[in-house]
């Protein structure tokens, strides 16, 4: 297995002969599978999977090129005798992923071990999607689309945003969602001025901002898609801010290219924002890498100075936010290509829709 082999490169790079997993996230994406508090062992030579009986069965059937053990009882009782055939004296962990009362107890029975602290080495992994990882990118995409658009078509006067968000949670998985990838962002109105306000009982009126962010989940993989709108006729100003966003998030993708800083992708809508006069309005970063976690390395923002390669996956989401008036975004997924990149997300409408 090729992530395997990747794994592998880098562990000697650092050293780290064993290497413990504990972050489900990264399970999934080395084995194919992920149960209940599951832990993955890979040395050098092999790769084990500890489940449980629960999860047994399945586990035989979609893990490949891992032992598969079933675990019983605490998880450093299903170590022990691995860690000493051969006897491992050095073992990585995920610093980020497990916990200190753990790691205490870790550190008082495996003796003659030293556990070392790691951080983003399956993460970095992540970064570069392959062809497999990209088409299940954009199936979740293409459900996300539909199920917008069925949602849509159902959006009335007086509904409440958990109305709208509840139709459109049962929309993504007719659509064909396993889940949804988060908690739907639904805001009407002032309230669309919080970046991420959970839906309330607050009603759709004429006249009002609709701010719709919402994901799927396609075969352990995440769509993130923002879209906003009127209902009724737009006035003078929804449509100059949206506008302006529309213009912002185009000039960003049209500089998205192999070998460009990601600080400097951020730099380029920001500065449009800004020169508008609405740069304080603005106070998030551009965007995110995607995958089997809506937010995950790299970020376009300022300070993250990596530069993009082919198979990255990132969102581009530009907004603007104003207490007492309200706030539009314009989100959609990016896949950076040999040469330049391309827009993954082209079904949902882009021109401020009035509904």
């Amino acid at each position: 297995m090729q992530r395997l082999e990747r794994l592998r490169e880098r562990m000697v790079e650092k050293k780290i002969p064993a290497l413990l997993l504990t972050n489900p996230v990264n399970i999934g994406y080395l084995s194919g599978f992920v149960g209940s508090e599951d832990a993955v062992l890979i040395t050098l030579k092999k790769a084990t999977l500890f489940t449980d009986f629960r999860y047994l069965g399945e586990a035989k059937k979609k893990v490949i090129k891992f032992q598969i053990k079933k675990r019983k009882g605490p998880l450093l009782k299903a170590l022990a005798p691995v860690l000493n055939k051969p006897k491992i004296k050095k073992l990585g962990f995920e610093a980020e992923h497990l916990s200190y009362s753990r790691y205490r107890l870790f550190s008082k029975n495996l003796k003659g071990i030293r556990l070392i602290p790691t951080k983003g080495l399956v993460e970095n992994l992540r970064r570069i999607k392959d062809q497999g990882e990209i088409k299940s990118i954009k199936k979740a995409i293409r459900i996300t689309e539909n199920a917008l658009a069925n949602t849509l078509k159902k959006i009335r006067n007086s509904m409440k945003e958990r109305e709208l968000s509840a139709l459109l949670e049962y929309e993504l998985r007719k659509a064909g969602a396993e889940g949804r990838a988060f908690p739907p962002i639904v805001a009407f109105g002032k309230r669309t001025s919080y970046p991420h306000s959970k839906p309330s009982s607050a009603k759709l009126k004429k006249g009002n901002v609709v701010k719709i962010d919402c994901g799927a989940i396609y075969q352990g993989y995440v769509s993130d898609l923002t879209r906003t709108f009127v209902l009724g006729r737009a006035t003078k100003k929804q449509k100059r801010i949206y506008s302006l966003l529309y213009q912002a998030q185009s000039a960003a993708i049209e500089k998205i290219n192999p070998g460009i800083e990601c600080s400097r992708i951020d730099s380029v809508a920001r500065d449009i924002i800004t020169r508008e006069g609405y740069g304080k309005f603005f106070g998030h970063g551009l965007g995110h890498g995607i995958g089997r976690e809506v937010h995950e390395g790299p970020y376009l923002k300022s300070g993250d100075h990596t530069l993009l390669e082919p198979g990255m996956v990132l969102t581009v989401e530009p907004g603007i936010y104003i207490p007492g008036w309200g706030g539009m975004r314009i989100e959609d997924i990016i896949l950076v290509t040999e040469r330049r990149c391309e827009i993954l997300s082209r079904r949902a409408p882009k021109e401020l829709p009035e509904l």
